[in-house]
């Protein structure tokens, strides 16, 4: 049973994210959820009210995620405790990433997307099972000792399936993406991003770049015959990531006026909707059908990298 009045803050930059992660907070009985849409905000909130549970994407367009935690946790808030339980939002699960969570000891690490009924699980689950944090003291430290990032950051393509338990490890590396510094080679990407390219939306960009990885990496792991697990593991995050992008994708319309822009994008959102869902129930074992497939992926690739999707930065 938790107590009332427990006040929990979700943040992201994505406002049909921040409002989802804000309506199965509020939900919860005994919470009073708040939520911001930028650091400033969540800054504000924080030095404000007493929160009990934080909830962040780790990737923010302006202040990195990591900057709030880092503030949280080494005391920087009057009004917030800096041993609440954080738990961090993130599309991506990239060790670099990850291992500057870990140094702030935050409380879970969940990949997005996630169902409502998970994220209020894991909510219950932090709220009413403490962790022992350390000292303000020692956080500061890590701050002081390493430059903690400003803005948004690249993380290079080393992905890891993160699981933060008690009962395991802080850090697993999945079946599908093991790789080590030695065994990196240097070759174009199935999916290419455009270098200096741009839809003119951050946000947008970031959800095609990941779709345009994930496709390339289960390109790789079926080219490369790897184990039948690793390529459906593939597969799925494949999946999920242009299952992301379809639902950021269908409401821009509320936050974009350009006909033409409109009318391109829908195109795109429509032919990779019809192609995933032909992925995802493919057999794996028939290469003929996959690499069918992956051949009209990269067509549909080639045209949303079309000049009537994509500008240069600058123009």
């Amino acid at each position: 049973m938790l107590l009332k009045d427990l006040n929990i803050l979700v943040l992201d930059d994505v406002a049909l994210i921040c409002n989802f992660l804000f309506g199965v907070a509020n939900k919860i009985q005994g919470c009073n959820a708040l939520k911001a849409f930028d650091y400033k905000i969540a800054s504000d909130i924080l030095e404000s009210v007493s929160v009990n549970l934080l909830i962040t994407d780790i990737e923010l367009k302006q202040a990195s995620g990591i900057d709030l935690i880092s503030k949280v946790r080494s005391g920087g808030f009057s009004s917030t405790a800096h041993d609440i339980p954080i738990i961090v939002l993130s599309v991506n699960s990239y060790k670099e990433l990850i291992e500057q969570c870990v140094k702030f000891d935050v409380n879970d690490f969940l990949v997005k997307p996630i169902s409502s009924a998970k994220l209020t699980k894991k909510i219950h689950e932090h709220l009413q099972n403490q962790k022992a944090i350390k000292e303000t003291t020692y956080y500061l430290s890590i701050i002081e000792g390493s430059k903690i990032s400003t803005g948004p950051k690249e993380y290079p393509h080393r992905g890891v399936s993160i699981v933060l338990d008690v009962k395991k490890p802080l850090i697993e590396e999945s079946e599908t993406v093991k790789q080590t510094s030695n065994d990196v080679v240097s070759k174009r990407a199935f999916l290419d991003w455009p270098e200096g390219a741009t839809t003119g939306h951050y946000q947008l960009d970031r959800r095609l770049k990941n779709v345009a990885y994930a496709i390339s990496y289960f390109y790789d792991a079926f080219i490369e015959n790897r184990k039948h697990v690793a390529i459906d593991n593939a597969r799925k995050r494949a999946c999920e990531s242009a299952d992301y992008l379809l639902y950021i994708g269908k409401n821009i319309q509320k936050y974009e006026y350009s006909p033409d822009f409109l009318e391109a994008f829908t195109i795109c959102l429509s032919k990779l909707e019809v192609l995933i869902t032909q992925i995802a129930s493919a057999n794996l074992k028939n290469r003929n059908q996959i690499l069918a497939l992956l051949r009209q992926l990269a067509s549909w690739w080639s045209h949303t990298c079309s000049r009537r999707l994509l500008q240069n930065v600058g123009d």
